[in-house]
């Protein structure tokens, strides 16, 4: 089982990709430098939160999973 810092480990750094990722197409779109900043802030605090869950929630499924002797 997964514990928790590395979980929040690994939803921090890919949340530091992909928010870049969003605010480069939002900044694109909207030409705005705060608006693009706004929007990735905002979409990489709720998208962390989120995927915290979803490995929190997978950890208890054991479909996959191979047992170690």
């Amino acid at each position: 089982m997964e514990k928790h810092r590395r979980t929040m480990l690994k939803a921090a750094s890919y949340r530091v990709f992909a928010t870049f990722t969003v605010f480069a197409v939002s900044f694109i779109y909207t030409g705005s430098f705060s608006s693009a900043a706004s929007i990735g802030l905002t979409a990489a605090i709720a998208k962390t939160f989120l995927y915290y869950i979803w490995e929190r929630l997978w950890n208890n499924i054991s479909w996959g999973l191979e047992m170690e002797n």
